[in-house]
C-alpha cells in the first residue's frame, strides 16, 4: 500500500485550484456563516452530495468535501486565535 503522504502535495494543489474556484464564485461568503451550526450545515450539504450521487449518478465532489471541512476548520481555528490573543470567549 502506497504511503497517502505521497499523494498529499497533488491534493493539497488540487484542492487550491478548486479554493480558487470557488473565491470567484462566492468570494468572502463563507465568513458570514456563524462557528454554530456549522456542523448540521455541512452534513446537509454532504448528505446532498450524497443524494445526488446515489440518486442521480453524480460523482462525489469529494475536493468540495475536502473544502467545506477545511472552512469548518478555519472557522474554529480563528475563533480559537481570537480568545488566546483577547483572552475571552467569543
Amino acid at each position: 500500500m502506497s504511503n497517502l503522504l505521497t499523494y498529499l502535495p497533488e491534493f493539497v494543489e488540487a484542492l487550491r485550484i478548486q479554493l480558487e474556484a470557488d473565491d470567484v464564485r462566492w468570494g468572502d461568503t463563507w465568513e458570514e456563516y456563524p462557528i454554530e451550526g456549522q456542523e448540521e450545515r455541512t452534513m446537509a450539504r454532504y448528505t446532498d452530495y450524497y443524494a445526488q450521487f446515489k440518486n442521480g449518478g453524480v460523482p462525489m465532489p469529494w475536493l468540495k468535501v475536502a473544502g467545506g471541512a477545511f472552512i469548518c476548520w478555519v472557522r474554529e481555528l480563528r475563533a480559537e486565535l481570537i480568545r488566546k490573543t483577547i483572552g475571552e470567549d467569543i
